[in-house]
């Protein structure tokens, strides 16, 4: 079973990550890279965050893997109103995003289905985006009927633990085989356990044996600046969103940070 690799400041800054499949790490958002050129591309604003990453390794991933040209079409489940869904609306034939959409005080807001123009970052081709009401483990699609599928950071908040893999079923059967499928997710670095959140083995269950596919990318990568550990972002204390670098966070000592994974459908 892979351990978190906590490793002291220097030695991450030499340390060449090339896996799609792993954790965020301040050195992340060194200028220059793909990551922060996706970044600015997105309109993403100045600071460093979590989300930031999650967006942009989703599509520096699946451009990687060589799924994005302009006759794809692509499938967002628990979408909100993120920022990739209108870069995708710019890059393929067709970005359908998919969420409950049943809460205005929240990124899932009803305002999102009937004018999408009002959460873009930036200009979009509008016929290419189509934002739909469905749930994760009930999607409203025809087996194979897309190239790609991803959710950043959504589908732990599904519900139980069987609506969270029966979701993952989903994306998988609506991806054409040779497809990919993007789950981005949270990950525990502690040893407290979590209705939503995953330990490794917990997400090892519910992901890495699903016999639907495969893990594509490269092999999982957990390793980590020992200063993002030792110095995580307190939810209750920075309002979520204040404190900047946002990658690694704690909430009643529990630790945890995003994690990546890509996912190729088997023929």
């Amino acid at each position: 079973m892979p351990k978190f690799l906590i490793l002291p400041d220097h030695e991450m800054r030499e340390r060449t990550r090339a896996s799609l499949n792993r954790v965020p790490d301040i050195h992340d958002w060194e200028p220059g890279t793909p990551l922060t050129d996706l970044m600015r591309e997105m309109a993403d604003p100045v600071g460093i965050h979590r989300k930031s990453w999650e967006y942009a390794i989703c599509v520096q991933g699946l451009r990687d893997l060589g799924v994005i040209n302009e006759s794809a079409t692509a499938l967002a489940v628990g979408a909100g109103s993120e920022r990739p869904l209108y870069w995708f609306a710019n890059h393929i034939a067709k970005m359908v995003a998919t969420d409950l959409y049943d809460n205005p005080q929240h990124e899932g807001t009803p305002l999102m289905l009937e004018d999408p123009q009002l959460f873009a970052p930036f200009p979009y081709r509008h016929s290419h985006l189509e934002v739909l009401r469905m749930a994760g483990d009930d999607l409203r699609f025809e087996n194979d009927s897309f190239d790609f599928s991803f959710s950043l950071s959504s589908i732990e908040h599904f519900g139980s633990r069987e609506i969270q893999r029966k979701s993952f079923e989903e994306m998988i059967r609506v991806v054409r085989p040779g497809g990919v499928v993007c789950i981005i997710t949270e990950l525990i670095v502690t040893d407290h356990t979590h209705t939503d959140y995953f330990q490794w083995s917990e997400l090892e269950d519910m992901f890495l044996t699903n016999s639907a596919v495969e893990l594509v990318g490269g092999t999982p990568d957990l390793s980590i600046s020992e200063s993002l550990i030792r110095y995580p972002v307190d939810i209750p204390s920075s309002g979520r969103l204040a404190t900047s670098p946002h990658i690694v966070l704690i909430e009643e000592g529990m630790i945890w940070t995003s994690f990546s994974m890509f996912f190729r459908k088997k023929p």
